[in-house]
């Protein structure tokens, strides 16, 4: 199965959790580990940025955790002019905010049709989302 990687994942992974719940994260993020997982550079910023807004971890320590546990398996996919071209069509078909619409835009560009995100927004898309139990 190959995996579009959304931010919210990211942010789980990098911030301090009740035992249970990180446990629960970690479980998830390693089953998806024996997939192909993409994300794209939109995803790894907007990990950075709520992992210091709203949990208060430097930057630094964010962009170790992408450096360590997610470059090495996760593909970045690039942003361009084709994925810009889609996005006006998802945010008006779906409803979507332009980052999600973006990150739906590469998916489609690169023929992705899961993402794994809590991000309730992709239920009402054309790909399948997949979350936490």
């Amino acid at each position: 199965m190959r995996v579009f990687i959304d931010a919210s994942l990211i942010i789980y992974l990098n911030a301090k959790l009740p035992k249970e719940e990180a446990e629960k994260v970690e479980r998830f993020w390693l089953e998806l580990l024996k997939e192909e997982l993409y994300t794209d550079v939109l995803a790894l910023d907007e990990a950075i940025y709520v992992s210091k807004r709203r949990y208060g971890i430097d930057v630094e320590s964010t962009l170790e955790l992408i450096d360590r546990a997610i470059l090495p398996y996760v593909d970045v996919l690039p942003l361009g002019l084709e994925e810009h071209l889609k996005v006006k069509e998802f945010m008006v078909r779906y409803g979507l905010k332009p980052s999600d619409a973006l990150h739906l835009a590469v998916m489609d560009n690169n023929g992705l049709q899961v993402i794994a995100t809590e991000d309730k927004d992709f239920d009402r898309t054309h790909v399948r989302r997949i979350w936490i139990e």
